[in-house]
């Protein structure tokens, strides 16, 4: 399906960018509040999209349901992807519920599963269960980090919660990936100052950092930068911007 959502990834280089990494079957990604999590997991669904995987998009956030894959299900469906959310009764509900057939996509190995895992270290525990089933599929966890959010301004404090990431679900934290931003205020030197925290944060932890998001016009006119530039194309809008959905 040759869509809007598709060609608006085409210009900006998804797909291309998507195939710098080696991706499991299983990418789990999370973050602190506000980190852009949900954000990375819709620009590396359609770069993996682009180039010729099969995605399924699991929404497991169980911090915060008002702001998450739920809310775009059915434009991810219109352009060809699954889309596992909480059962619909519980769907807008704050009950900590997710959907059981994560555990059936896991164990199918189908293409790529990509789950977003609710914010902060808490969101984590929705993992937990899945536990030996995403040990035995082969997983990437990934932590998306906005070094401009108080718990991730400094690579100790991105340290620390990585760990408590790990304490709470078994599994380990294999990647970060840097969406250092001030929203529609951020400067190109304003990303390049929050890699350098990530970078360090990947350095003690002995982790790779796979991408640096910013905005999409920046992405042409940046320093030389250490890792990889991904213009971050913005899908949701947050309710004073309307209720249409995808920007």
């Amino acid at each position: 399906m040759n869509s809007e959502l598709d060609r608006l990834a085409e210009r900006a280089g998804l797909g291309q960018l998507a195939q710098l990494v080696d991706w499991p079957s299983v990418i789990a990604v999370t973050g602190a509040l506000g980190s852009g999590k949900t954000e990375f997991v819709l620009n590396l669904a359609l770069g993996l999209k682009l180039s010729g995987k099969k995605v399924t998009i699991a929404d497991a956030d169980i911090i915060n349901p008002y702001f998450c894959i739920r809310q775009v299900t059915e434009a991810l469906e219109r352009d060809g992807f699954t889309v596992l959310t909480p059962p619909e009764a519980a769907k807008w509900s704050d009950m900590s519920v997710i959907n059981a057939g994560i555990g059936n996509a896991i164990a199918a190995g189908d293409g790529h599963l990509i789950i977003d895992v609710g914010g902060d270290a808490g969101g984590v525990m929705a993992l937990k269960q899945f536990e030996p089933l995403i040990d035995r599929a082969g997983y990437l966890l990934v932590m998306v980090v906005n070094a401009y959010r108080p718990k991730t301004s400094t690579p100790e404090g991105t340290v620390a919660m990585a760990k408590r990431m790990e304490t709470l679900c078994g599994l380990k934290v294999g990647a970060l990936v840097c969406n250092s931003h001030l929203m529609e205020d951020t400067k190109p030197e304003d990303a390049e100052k929050g890699l350098e925290v990530v970078l360090e944060a990947g350095r003690t932890m002995g982790l790779p950092v796979l991408y640096s998001m910013v905005r999409p016009e920046h992405a042409a006119g940046s320093s030389p930068s250490p890792v990889p530039l991904w213009p971050m194309t913005r899908f949701m809008k947050r309710p004073w911007e309307g209720s249409e959905m995808w920007a």
